[in-house]
């Protein structure tokens, strides 16, 4: 098993986990994005039922090549030709900051979920202090112009960073606000944030400067959580990690 498997199989797991699915077996899945399809793979060999939307003819011509018995859809982007309620659980790795509209994303998410389905999308958090693509330090209160500049000051801009939605988790919350008698909003990511605060994951961090930061973070002793909660609660937090419940019925 690869190094790409075994990240797939810790993604699964933890969705499973932190959407509180102990008993998924049967469970109809889709994911946004899927590109190298390992997720899907993973979903089915677990006894889910996956089915996965890409916009990217490549992606989609080689998974449909190397996995001809998942279920594989090429789409427009926005339109997802599938029925109303016909999804348990939805979800996202670092995708919706790539969407042409989170807004309408979030909406078909909303109406493919079953009443009580759930969804699950892990995104970058422009309002934290670092740039995934990029792999930079980044201020929380840039906007999009402000943050061409500074990558421009850093000799890191391309064409690229045109392409992303600079998502907060005040846009989510703005987004999600219109379903808000249909759904439930379980986390944005602050406690998954906190429960992830970990030698082990901060290891992990690619940008050595923020790593730093954080390992000084971790080494703070009894200053160390309410620090911590501190950023968290001012959004500071990443990534954004949005889990969302249709709720059975409507509220008033």
């Amino acid at each position: 098993m690869d190094d790409r498997q075994i990240k797939a199989q810790y993604q699964l797991q933890t969705c499973l986990a932190e959407c509180g699915l102990h008993s998924p077996h049967g469970l109809r899945v889709l994911e946004f994005g899927f590109r190298n399809g390992l997720f899907l793979r993973a979903c089915r060999d677990a006894g889910l039922h996956p089915t996965g939307l890409e916009i990217e003819k490549q992606y989609y011509d080689r998974v449909s090549r190397g996995h001809p018995d998942l279920d594989l859809i090429l789409y427009d982007g926005l339109n997802v030709p599938l029925p109303d309620e016909s999804c348990d659980l939805i979800v996202s790795f670092q995708v919706l900051e790539h969407v042409a509209s989170l807004a309408t994303t979030l909406d078909e998410c909303v109406r493919l979920l079953k009443p009580g389905g759930i969804m699950y999308h892990v995104l970058p958090n422009y309002r934290s202090f670092y740039e995934g693509h990029y792999r930079v330090l980044w201020w929380p209160f840039l906007n999009r112009a402000a943050g061409r500049v500074w990558l421009k000051i850093l000799r890191k801009h391309t064409p690229y960073y045109e392409t992303l939605n600079i998502v907060k988790p005040a846009d989510v919350r703005r987004a999600m606000h219109k379903h808000r008698r249909t759904i439930e909003i379980i986390s944005l990511g602050r406690k998954e944030f906190l429960d992830r605060f970990s030698a082990e994951q901060i290891a992990k961090v690619q940008q050595k400067h923020l790593r730093t930061l954080l390992t000084a973070l971790l080494r703070l002793g009894p200053l160390k959580s309410p620090l911590i909660k501190t950023i968290a609660a001012c959004d500071l937090y990443y990534p954004i990690t949005l889990i969302v419940r249709k709720t059975p019925h409507p509220q008033n």
